[in-house]
């Protein structure tokens, strides 16, 4: 497949403002880095990012916090080959995110726009992973540092740098996904957005099943290895748009 052309000036995936409100699941703007400056893909992945951050024993997920928050059921727990069947799809914001409330999540929806609780398997890993990254891009990035990150210095360094919201001009879409990683209560999801103009981004998202719910892990790196991607070759497509 033909490389797309970046267009610095079209594209929103290598604008600096789309980059702060990807940065709940990049974590690209402690940094400084603007996807201009990465790598554009040449087949070969980033290398996986950590998914532990600098938790403490505390912050570990216990047996009283094994089920779901909400009460979703834990269902298949195999990884997924294909795109989730029968999809439903909702905007947040500008971007659809992928629904089912009662079975993968979210369970719940908040009036502040919050969507969390979901299902405690590698289908609701993934339904939460595509959902964190809508909440950012809809210039949520604050609510879900604070509610759907998991406890640790690097998350409260971040939101002590006060996330910056999105602009509503964001228009990459959820393409694709593969599996990274998956263990019982520790997940990988690599997502991959479209931009307007065909450029696709890679966006890695690190989870870990605390307190009944999935929670997005802050790299100690502080970087989970976002990057420029040619096409969706190795990816599952799946999308709303």
């Amino acid at each position: 497949m033909t490389e797309p052309t970046v267009n610095e000036d079209q594209n929103p995936l290598t604008k600096p403002k789309f980059i702060i409100s990807a940065v709940v699941v990049a974590i690209i703007v402690a940094l400084g880095i603007t996807l201009a400056l990465l790598p554009k893909g040449g087949g070969n992945p980033a290398a996986e990012p950590s998914n532990s951050g600098s938790a403490t024993a505390s912050t570990q997920p216990s047996a009283a916090a094994a089920a779901s928050v909400c009460g979703l059921p834990s269902g298949n727990q195999a990884k997924p080959a294909t795109a989730p069947t029968d999809t439903k799809w909702e905007l947040v914001g500008k971007v659809a995110a992928p629904t089912s409330p009662t079975e993968f999540g979210p369970g719940k929806t908040e009036a502040n726009g919050l969507r969390s609780c979901f299902a405690h398997s590698p289908t609701g890993a993934l339904y939460a992973a595509a959902n964190m990254t809508a909440l950012s891009a809809a210039g949520k990035a604050d609510l879900v540092y604070e509610q759907l990150a998991l406890p640790s210095p690097e998350r409260d360094a971040v939101l002590k740098s006060s996330p910056t919201a999105a602009p509503n001009s964001v228009t990459a879409q959820l393409a694709g996904f593969t599996f990274r990683s998956y263990e019982a209560d520790r997940a990988v999801i690599d997502l991959a957005f479209k931009g307007a103009n065909g450029t696709f981004v890679s966006i890695p998202v690190p989870l870990q099943w605390y307190g009944g719910d999935w929670k997005f892990v802050v790299p100690a790196t502080g970087d989970t290895g976002a990057r420029q991607i040619t096409d969706l070759g190795g990816y599952i497509e799946w999308s709303g748009v």
